[in-house]
């Protein structure tokens, strides 16, 4: 019978499932590096997108490695593309020989989430759920109004991971400040960044029409990239 808390035994290898956005995998790096400190001999394979791949290629963190999610509504969906059954078979294929320990879900309710997770064959499972979503060995209610950070810190209490920091941390890399300094010139007045991107494009309005906040914000130095 599977415990529903504590550390778990013998893991080489865990999944953790996060496929969204640049503001998402922000959130969830206290959690992330809670699991690193709980299993630090273990694998820690990120399932998300390609630009995860790049982005965390050769970074110093709590990820090891990225395996990218395919095209797979709602979880990952891409204007213009449509899902391949067979593509979707043969990641779950290969998950499936990755002899995954533990999988954790970090991606939403679980209504969708849940049953993908499931497909990998993991050990033990372990994540969020809604009323309406399949049950994982280890679960928390999903609570809508809930510090995200904190959310997925309690996720990994599941597993017997405990915070070691709640300031979300990236190691920056010389590239990154190279890259930077191409965009915004390293000596200059102080900035503010406002970042008004979201998944849903009907939520960005800020980029077409500042708010009076964000104009007092940038005040005289309000400048936009490109």
């Amino acid at each position: 019978m599977i415990q529903r808390h504590g550390r778990l035994e013998e893991v080489r290898r865990i999944a953790v499932l996060r496929a969204n956005a640049i503001g998402d995998l922000v959130f969830a790096l206290p959690a992330l590096d809670a699991l690193r400190a709980a299993y630090p001999d273990a694998e820690i394979v990120l399932l998300g997108l390609p630009w995860h791949a790049d982005l965390l290629r050769g970074r110093p963190g709590p990820i090891d490695r990225v395996e990218v999610v395919p095209i797979y509504p709602p979880i990952r969906e891409e204007m213009g593309r449509e899902a391949d059954p067979a593509e979707q078979e043969r990641f779950f294929a290969a998950m499936a020989r990755e002899r995954f320990d533990l999988a954790v879900q970090i991606h939403g309710g679980g209504r969708n989430s849940n049953p993908f997770v499931l497909r990998l064959g993991a050990r033990v499972t372990a994540g969020l759920r809604t009323p309406d979503a399949a049950p994982l060995d280890r679960w928390l209610p999903y609570v809508y109004y809930q510090p995200e950070v904190h959310r997925y810190l309690e996720v990994m209490a599941l597993v017997g991971a405990q915070p070691v920091t709640l300031e979300p941390r990236l190691q920056v890399l010389p590239g990154d400040l190279d890259e930077s300094y191409e965009a915004v010139p390293e000596a200059g007045p102080p900035i503010v960044v406002l970042h008004p991107g979201a998944g849903d494009p009907r939520r960005p309005g800020i980029s077409r029409r500042p708010s009076p906040s964000a104009t007092a914000y940038a005040g005289p130095w309000a400048r936009r990239p490109g």
